[in-house]
């Protein structure tokens, strides 16, 4: 017997989960790291062409989402970073150890480097925040090079990827005008008894978990969903798949408008999925 769940049923309870149903709309920084702390993690920005929860989606009309990139890493009330999709990730930290454990290298950053994995100009951001940090944005401009517009991109592509390593973080920062980010190492700015949780995780263990988390997130997804997404290997995922299935840890279920089958929480009535979820058995 395989469930059937309509686009509509979907479409409502993402509406509620994400908060993007007019009722529930968020209106306040505290909503925000609500927001954040219900779902484990949520993007700034919805992606183009696909389905994720957002805060900015979840305001309305209105743009003081665009300052709690600052504001709340500044008073530490959630992580963020850009991570999945190379996108700024909200962070609770409940949820951090777990993507600590499932993306980070617990090598120092020094032997990263000397075992080839960062290359000169990363270990100079480095070693200059580790040495001088935190620093705004434009500190680290103006100490990385001649100013160009080349060694601007160049700076800014580095800063990206040391995040999707978790060896940088967003700490607070600059609000005013087109505002921008404060940084410093993850190592000293996220609490140390986080860092040490995460290090008692194995990464495939991590990596079931936020695939769980994932799909209770998005309400409905695929594999491939799940490793665009996480930037993961699509084999590793389809085998963590196949054992959170076996674990009746997600199920999977048709969606005729979708023309096919879909992972979904493990029990779709008995989940907090509330608004829809009516089963149909399929022979």
């Amino acid at each position: 017997m395989e469930q059937e769940i309509s686009l509509s049923e979907i479409e409502q309870v993402r509406a509620h989960r994400w908060r993007t149903a007019p009722a529930r709309r968020i209106g306040s920084e505290r909503g925000a790291a609500r927001f954040i702390s219900e779902l484990g993690f949520v993007l700034l920005m919805p992606i183009s062409g696909a389905e994720l929860p957002s805060i900015r989606a979840s305001t309305g009309e209105q743009w003081t989402w665009w300052d709690w990139k600052q504001t709340l890493p500044e008073r530490k009330a959630c992580y963020y970073a850009k991570v999945l999709r190379r996108r700024g990730t909200f962070i609770s930290w409940e949820w951090f150890p777990l993507f600590y454990a499932a993306y980070a290298d617990l090598r120092p950053y020094w032997r990263q480097y000397r075992d080839g994995l960062l290359d000169r100009s990363a270990i100079q951001i480095l070693d200059l925040l580790d040495t001088q940090g935190p620093l705004m944005t434009r500190e680290i401009r103006l100490a990385f090079g001649p100013r160009s517009k080349g060694n601007t991109r160049r700076m800014k592509s580095i800063l990206v990827d040391l995040q999707t390593r978790f060896l940088i973080t967003a700490a607070g920062g600059d609000t005013e005008g087109w505002s921008h980010h404060r940084w410093d190492l993850v190592e000293r700015w996220v609490p140390m008894r986080l860092r040490l949780a995460a290090r008692k995780l194995p990464r495939c263990e991590a990596r079931a978990k936020l695939i769980v988390r994932f799909v209770g997130n998005v309400v409905a997804a695929t594999p491939a969903d799940v490793a665009w997404v996480f930037g993961w290997e699509r084999r590793q995922v389809n085998s963590l798949v196949t054992e959170l299935l076996a674990r009746d840890e997600m199920a999977t279920a048709r969606v005729p408008e979708l023309g096919g089958e879909v992972l979904v929480p493990a029990a779709w009535e008995g989940s907090g999925l509330r608004h829809g979820g009516r089963r149909q058995a399929r022979r």
